[in-house]
C-alpha cells in the first residue's frame, strides 16, 4: 500500500533534512515524499538538491507565497497514495510511523481518519515526553462537539474519503489540519493509536505556537463554525446521517460565535449570539460553567475569555 507523505515548506528548510530522513528511514518501503515549497527564501534549493534524483521524493514550489491552506491542498492533489499524513517540515517521523498506519488502515476499512499520539520535543527534538492531549473521542460523540484539539499528530487518513469532501480551503492560513479533520469526520469513522509514531517540535517559529496562539485560536473559532453550518445544511437537507445532532451543532455554532465576537471586541453580535446560544440548548452549558465558577475563579475565566491554548515542550 502506497503512503503518501505531505510536507508544506514555508522558511523550514534547516529543519528538512531531518523530516526528509525521516521518511527515508521507514520500515515500510512502499512510500513517496510530497513536498510543496511556498515560495521560501531561505536556503532551499541548496538543502533539496541532494535528495532530486530520488524518485520518491516530489518537490513542487509555489509561485508565491500562498499560505498554509493553499500548500497543503496541493500537497493532498499532488499524492498519488491510497494513504495519506502530514508531515510538518520541523518535525519528524518514528521509524514505524507508515507501517502502523498502513496497518491500521486495512484492518478498519471504514476509517476515514486514523491518528496516534506523539512525542513533545524542544527546539533540538530531544523527547521531552510523550503528549498526554492526543486520545480517542468519547463513544458516540464526534470530534466536532468535543473540541479539545484531541486528534493531533501523527494523523493519515484515505484518499478516497478525502477526495469525498471539498478538500483543504486553500483560504486558511492557521488551523488547517482542524480543518480537515473535521472535513474527513463527515465522511467516515476516527481511530486513535495509543503509540508515539511522530516527533512534534516546539520551537519559536511555528505557526500555532510561541506567540501565534491568538491568531491560531481565532482562525480555528472560523473553522469551527464553517464545520458547524455545513452539518446544519446537510442534516438540514436530510442528507446526514447524524441529523439527531442538529440541535447540538447549533448549540456548538453560537457557542463558538459568542466567544469568537468577545475575543474580536464585536458587543453588539456577542449579545445576539448569546441570545441563540440560549435559545438553541447552551442553557445546560451555560449553568454547568457557571457551576464551575466558584472552584475555578479566575484562572477558568481566563481560559475562556483571554488565553489560547499552547502546547508546552
Amino acid at each position: 500500500m502506497l503512503c503518501s507523505v505531505l510536507i508544506a515548506n514555508y522558511n523550514n528548510s534547516r529543519y528538512l533534512d531531518t523530516a526528509i530522513g525521516s521518511v527515508m528511514a521507514q520500515d515500510h518501503p512502499d512510500w513517496e515524499l510530497v513536498l510543496v515549497d511556498d515560495g521560501s527564501t531561505d536556503d532551499f534549493e541548496k538543502i533539496i538538491a541532494p535528495y532530486r534524483d530520488d524518485a520518491r521524493i516530489k518537490v513542487f514550489r509555489n509561485g508565491h507565497n500562498y499560505g498554509c491552506g493553499y500548500t497543503k491542498a496541493r500537497c493532498a492533489l499532488l499524492a498519488s497514495g491510497a494513504i495519506l499524513g502530514f508531515l510538518d517540515p520541523d518535525d519528524a517521523l518514528a521509524p514505524d510511523a507508515l507501517s502502523a498506519m498502513a496497518a491500521a488502515h486495512l484492518e478498519h476499512p471504514l476509517c476515514s481518519l486514523i491518528h496516534s499520539t506523539h512525542y513533545v520535543c524542544d527546539e533540538t527534538l530531544s523527547v521531552r515526553r510523550i503528549a498526554e492531549y492526543p486520545r480517542p473521542l468519547p463513544s458516540g460523540i464526534p470530534y466536532l462537539l468535543v473540541g479539545d484539539g484531541r486528534i493531533h499528530h501523527f494523523a493519515s487518513f484515505k484518499k478516497t474519503f478525502y477526495d469525498s469532501t471539498e478538500g483543504i480551503s486553500s483560504r486558511n492560513k492557521r488551523a488547517v489540519d482542524q480543518d480537515l479533520y473535521y472535513k474527513l469526520e463527515e465522511t467516515g469513522e476516527v481511530l486513535f493509536i495509543d503509540r508515539p509514531l511522530y516527533y512534534y517540535r516546539i520551537h519559536g517559529n511555528s505557526i500555532s505556537n510561541s506567540g501565534n496562539e491568538a491568531a491560531a485560536q481565532l482562525s480555528h473559532y472560523s473553522i469551527i463554525e464553517q464545520a458547524c453550518l455545513r452539518r446544519i445544511r446537510a442534516g438540514s437537507s436530510g442528507s446526514y446521517p447524524e441529523s439527531a445532532l442538529l440541535r447540538k451543532y447549533r448549540t456548538r455554532y453560537y457557542k463558538t460565535r459568542l466567544f469568537h465576537c468577545f475575543r474580536r471586541r464585536r458587543w453588539l453580535p456577542f449579545i445576539g449570539n448569546f441570545a441563540a446560544f440560549l435559545v438553541t440548548g447552551g442553557m445546560g452549558n451555560l449553568l454547568t460553567y457557571l457551576r464551575k465558577l466558584p472552584a475555578g475563579g479566575s484562572a477558568l475565566l481566563k481560559r475562556s475569555f483571554v488565553e489560547s491554548y499552547k502546547i508546552k515542550a
